[in-house]
C-alpha cells in the first residue's frame, strides 16, 4: 500500500510538472490563441433564468449560490488548481489553459475559500429536485422561456491579441428579458405530500389537480433520477377509460343490461374479463364497479364510434394541452374513425385498449370536467409573472364551458363512488368514506420473459360529494390498479385532509 501511494504521488508530481511546463511556455512566449472582439476577449459565466416559484412564491430555482473560478493561463493559476479541483480534473483543465486563453469553471462550494490566487465569483444555483417539470434537459419549463440575463467576463487584450498583464477580468451582465419570476400553480405542501406518498412507487407518476379550475397542484415522476416528465407522457390506458364510455352512454341515454359469463365473442375473437371473472347480470353502475370488460365491449358496439369519439374529444382526448407559449403537450392518441370501423378495434376502445394511449395529465383533466358538473376548464400550470418594474400579471385562461349535462356527471360521480365502496377500488377508500374513482390494469403488448408488462392506474376524486381534488396515480410494470395505485391515492387524500 505504501509503495502504491509513493508511486501515485510521483506520477501526479511528474504530470503536474509537465502541465506547468507546457503552460509556462504559452505564458512566457506570449503565444495566446485569444480572439473574438476588438480589444477584449469575453467569456460566458452563466445564463440566469427567471425565478420559478411555487404558488406561495417560495423559490423552486435560484434558491442557493454556486461558485465559479476564473482561471487565467499563468503559473499561479496552475499551482492553485489542485486546491479547488478534484485531482481527476486538474490535468484536463491545465491542458485547456495551455491553449492560452482564460476559462470559467464551476467549483464545489466547499472549495470556494481554498483558492489563493484564483478569483472566485458567485452565481445562482438552479439546484432543485423538481427537474422533470423545470429543467431544460427534460424539455421542461426552462426550455420554453427566455433567460433574463447572461453574466459575462471581459478580458482586455492588446492589438496583437495578447492578454494584458495583471488583468483579472471585468464582470458584467447582458440583459435579455424583463421577466423576473414565474409563479406556478404547484402547491408546495401538496407536492411534498404527493412525493412522500409515492416513495414506494418504483416507476410511474402521480398528478393532483384542483377539481374546480383544473390547475395543477402536484406532479411527481418516479424514479427521482429520471428526466422524463411522466405525467406528460402517453401510456396504455385500460379501464380508467370506461369512465369516458360511461359518460357517453349517459349523455346519449343509452342503457344496457348484460349477463356477463366471463367472456364475449366477436367474430373469431374472444374478449374476457380480468381473471375470467363471471359478473352475471350487470348494468352501467355495477359493470363500472366490477370493471366488466364484456359489458363495455357490448356497450361500445351499441354506442358506435361517432358518439364515443365525440365524447372523448369533448373531454380533451387527442387535442393539445397548452402549458406556456410554445410548450404544448399532446394529450392522447385516439384511434381514427377508420380504425373504429373495424368492430374488433371498437370493442377494444370500449375498455380502453387497442390504439388508445393517454397522458396521466389528460386523464386527470377529464376527471376535473366530470367532477365539476360537466364544466370544462383549461389545464393551468402558470399562475402569474413578475417583471423588473415590479409589475405582476396573472396568466389568463379561457372561461369554463359547459360541455356535458350536469345531472349526468353527478350520476357518474355516484357510480365512481360505488367503484370504491363496493367494487375494484376498495383500496382507495378514505377514512371518511368520501373517495371515488376507477382502477385500471392496462395491457401494453410488451413482454419480458414471456410475461406481459402492464400499466396500472387509479384515477379518482376526493371528496366525491364536494369535489376538491382530482388525483391520478399510474404505475409502470404494475400488477393491478387496485393493488399498486389505489393505496397511494388513499394515502394522498388522508394527508390532504389535514391541510
Amino acid at each position: 500500500m505504501k509503495k502504491r501511494i509513493i508511486c501515485l504521488c510521483v506520477v501526479v508530481s511528474l504530470l503536474f510538472s509537465g502541465v506547468i511546463g507546457r503552460s509556462a511556455y504559452v505564458v512566457f512566449s506570449n503565444n495566446y490563441s485569444v480572439s473574438s472582439g476588438y480589444n477584449s476577449y469575453v467569456l460566458d459565466v452563466e445564463t440566469v433564468y427567471p425565478d420559478i416559484r411555487y404558488r406561495d412564491r417560495t423559490k423552486i430555482t435560484n434558491n442557493a449560490i454556486r461558485y465559479f473560478a476564473v482561471l487565467r493561463p499563468n503559473e499561479r493559476t496552475l499551482v492553485d488548481l489542485q486546491n479547488i479541483l478534484p485531482a481527476s480534473e486538474v490535468y484536463q483543465t491545465a491542458n485547456e489553459l495551455g491553449r492560452g486563453y482564460p476559462i470559467i469553471k464551476e467549483i464545489s462550494p466547499d472549495k470556494k475559500d481554498e483558492a489563493k490566487y484564483i478569483r472566485i465569483i458567485e452565481g445562482k444555483s438552479s439546484d432543485y429536485y423538481f427537474r422533470q417539470l423545470v429543467s431544460a434537459s427534460s424539455s421542461g419549463l426552462l426550455k420554453h422561456i427566455q433567460p433574463c440575463k447572461k453574466v459575462k467576463m471581459r478580458f482586455h487584450i492588446d492589438a496583437l491579441g495578447r492578454m494584458l498583464s495583471g488583468d483579472e477580468g471585468e464582470l458584467f451582465e447582458e440583459k435579455i428579458s424583463s421577466l423576473k419570476s414565474i409563479d406556478l400553480t404547484i402547491d408546495k405542501d401538496i407536492e411534498k405530500i404527493t412525493y412522500d406518498c409515492c416513495k414506494n412507487l418504483s416507476g410511474g407518476c402521480a398528478v393532483v389537480m384542483d377539481a374546480e379550475n383544473s390547475s395543477i397542484l402536484a406532479l411527481v415522476s418516479k424514479p427521482d433520477s429520471t428526466y422524463i416528465n411522466k405525467p406528460f407522457e402517453q401510456y396504455s390506458v385500460g379501464s380508467v377509460f370506461k369512465t369516458v364510455v360511461a359518460l357517453c352512454a349517459l349523455e346519449n341515454n343509452v342503457e344496457l343490461y348484460y349477463n356477463c359469463t366471463g367472456k364475449t365473442t366477436l367474430g373469431d375473437t374472444d374478449f374476457s374479463c380480468q381473471n375470467n371473472n363471471k359478473h352475471g347480470f350487470v348494468n352501467l353502475k355495477t359493470a363500472l364497479a366490477d370493471s366488466c370488460n364484456c359489458y363495455f365491449v357490448n356497450l361500445a358496439l351499441k354506442l358506435g364510434k361517432e358518439k364515443l369519439l365525440e365524447t372523448a374529444e369533448k373531454l380533451g382526448f387527442g387535442s393539445e394541452i397548452a402549458l406556456y407559449n410554445d410548450w404544448r403537450i399532446k394529450s392522447a392518441s385516439l384511434p381514427t374513425s377508420e380504425d373504429l370501423s373495424v368492430k374488433g378495434e371498437l370493442a377494444l376502445f370500449g375498455f380502453g385498449q387497442g390504439k388508445l394511449t393517454s397522458t396521466p395529465l389528460q386523464i386527470c383533466s377529464a376527471l376535473c370536467t366530470i367532477s365539476n358538473g360537466g364544466a370544462k376548464s383549461s389545464v393551468q400550470l402558470l399562475k402569474s409573472a413578475e417583471y423588473d418594474n415590479e409589475k405582476t400579471e396573472d396568466f389568463k385562461y379561457p372561461e369554463k364551458t359547459q360541455t356535458f349535462r350536469k345531472e349526468n356527471c353527478e350520476k357518474l360521480m355516484n357510480y365512481l363512488r360505488f367503484v370504491v365502496s363496493d367494487g375494484t377500488g376498495k383500496n382507495a377508500e378514505s377514512s371518511d368514506k368520501k373517495s371515488a374513482g376507477k382502477t385500471a390494469t392496462a395491457q401494453t403488448g410488451q413482454f419480458i420473459n414471456e410475461k406481459e408488462i402492464k400499466t396500472t392506474w387509479f384515477a379518482g376524486i376526493y371528496p366525491f360529494n364536494k369535489p376538491k381534488y382530482a388525483i391520478v396515480v399510474m404505475c409502470e410494470r404494475g400488477k393491478s390498479g387496485s393493488e399498486d395505485c389505489a393505496p397511494v391515492f388513499a394515502h394522498i387524500v388522508e394527508k390532504l385532509k389535514n391541510l
